[in-house]
């Protein structure tokens, strides 16, 4: 990974890689997209109906040939409803828990098999007569709930997959696996010595083996695994045997991949500050101008928009592009991922990135060069300005010397910004303030002087507030004050910016501001 980001903080980066994260194939039969081709299979296979109870046979063995594979392999199947029932990730998140953490067996396996019931498109059979009186099987297009198995393996190459596949015509499949398992199960092989925090490498012996090893990932190698238990799975149960027709052959398709580029500091403190300027200054690089940079291809007026949205390390920034994104957030507290999720490769420009599966490889590389823009963009930081220590009593929650926990204040609370505008006003630097004045002024904000307590609470253990000795009234410290004013300034001004504005002049207007600010935090 070479960018002008890596450079500028060489003196304070462990080491930086690049990766396949989340990659999911999809699988598709060409020939049953429409009725009529769903009809000349049957007619291919020997059915001269197009009956509902002819296309559930076909549902009905493969049902069979999955359940004989499960009793015969000792599998266990889940109703997911009935286990847990969550949604974005919380099969994976199942599984990972409860079968594939502290395993180590090697292999090709089987952990278990999910079941639920999805709305998809499918097809449905009508009995209809025609004029002349005479009966016939109406095919046609339809929505229903039809049964997915989610079959979570283990690959002897790619670690921890998913296999999915729906019951019914016409059979659409999906394949889900992560890169760093892939990464994980090599080092293994090696023998290499390594760390893992939560999907990410944190130390790493050789990591130029890190950095070689992620780019092995091709198009050939994940059909080949695609294939091999698509042949295990995806059969049809016969009575005395399992078999397949060849006209039910998938076709597999990139649908969604991750390229994540992983930055790990040394220190979590500088980390974390370094981050929170990022958030200051180049929020705004969600207007379209920009985008179209890390891109490479224009958008329209309505083709991008940003986000900014919590997460555990202070915020999460993402920037859309037709079905497109990149974002960068904070994973661990020392660790920057910067990462870009292509969606709809054919809306991106460079490279003409094409969907078959088997083109893999050269998302990863179009992937790396938009993460690599992106930090270069993000590159232009006074790195002298940015302290190790001096910001972490006001970003982390710590313990009062009582052995009560003090939280951090949260500049995206309405409540908390609102009370640290009041306090920088100059009134108070002469008299100093009482809780029942703030009471008065903030009514509207908060409904009686506990909340007010609580807020200036988190203030006072932090030395920005302090109770005038012999005095029943506060000060805002100078130390404090600055803080305020800053922390205000940064939140209008850059935390919460017109991006992807629909006016570009006023847009454009706004991106010349942000290089003004490292005066401000020197």
């Amino acid at each position: 990974m070479n960018n002008d980001f890596i450079t500028q903080f060489s003196d304070n980066i462990n080491f930086s890689y690049t990766c396949f994260d989340r990659v999911i194939c999809r699988g598709y039969i060409l020939g049953l997209f429409h009725p009529g081709e769903l009809r000349n299979f049957l007619k291919a296979v020997g059915y001269k109906k197009c009956s509902s109870g002819v296309l559930r046979s076909f549902t009905d063995q493969l049902n069979d040939h999955i359940t004989n594979e499960a009793e015969k392999q000792e599998i266990p199947v889940h109703w997911w409803p009935s286990v847990h029932g969550g949604k974005d990730g919380a099969k994976s998140e199942y599984v990972e828990q409860n079968y594939a953490k502290g395993n180590s067996k090697t292999g090709n396996y089987t952990y278990c098999i999910i079941t639920n019931r999805e709305t998809v498109n499918t097809f449905s059979s009508r009995r209809l007569k025609s004029s002349k009186g005479n009966e016939y099987d109406w095919l046609y297009k339809s929505r229903k709930q039809v049964k997915q198995y989610y079959i979570y393996v283990h690959d002897e190459i790619l670690g921890l997959c998913y296999l999915k596949i729906s019951s019914y015509f016409p059979f659409v499949c999906e394949f889900y696996f992560n890169g760093h398992n892939y990464i994980e199960g090599q080092l293994k092989q090696q023998g290499g010595s390594y760390r893992m925090k939560d999907n990410a490498f944190t130390q790493v012996a050789d990591v130029s083996f890190l950095q070689k090893t992620s780019q092995k990932i091709n198009g050939q190698l994940v059909q080949e695994r695609i294939n091999y238990w698509m042949e295990r799975y995806f059969k049809f149960f016969k009575g005395s045997y399992s078999t397949k027709s060849k006209y039910l052959r998938h076709d597999w398709y990139n649908s969604q991949v991750e390229i994540c580029s992983n930055v790990i500091f040394k220190s979590s403190s500088y980390c974390t500050n370094l981050f929170e300027r990022l958030l200051d200054k180049f929020h705004r690089i969600g207007l379209p101008d920009s985008i179209s940079q890390i891109f490479s291809r224009r958008p329209g007026r309505s083709d991008s928009k940003s986000t900014q949205r919590r997460y555990d390390n202070n915020a999460c920034v993402k920037h859309w592009f037709r079905g497109n994104s990149i974002k960068m957030y904070n994973k661990l507290g020392y660790f920057l991922r910067t990462e870009t999720t292509i969606n709809n490769p054919k809306s991106l420009g460079e490279l003409k990135l094409k969907k078959p599966a088997i083109y893999l490889q050269s998302y990863y590389w179009f992937g790396l060069k938009s993460n690599n823009r992106f930090l270069s963009c993000c590159a232009d930081v006074d790195r002298e300005s940015i302290a190790d220590l001096e910001s972490e009593i006001f970003n982390k929650p710590f313990v009062s010397p009582a052995g009560n926990k003090i939280a951090a204040p949260d500049l995206r609370n309405d409540r908390q910004m609102a009370l640290f505008k009041e306090l920088v006003r100059p009134k108070y630097l002469v008299n100093g303030f009482k809780t029942r004045e703030l009471k008065r002024t903030l009514r509207d904000i908060f409904r009686n002087s506990g909340q007010i307590r609580y807020e200036l609470k988190k203030l006072i253990a932090r030395k920005v507030v302090t109770k005038v000795k012999g005095k029943s009234f506060y000060r805002v410290s100078e130390k404090g004050w600055k803080w305020l004013w800053l922390s205000i300034s940064s939140q209008t001004h850059f935390k919460n910016p017109i991006i992807s504005k629909a006016f570009k002049s006023e847009g454009l207007k706004a991106c010349t501001q942000p290089s003004k600010l490292e005066q401000a935090y020197q």
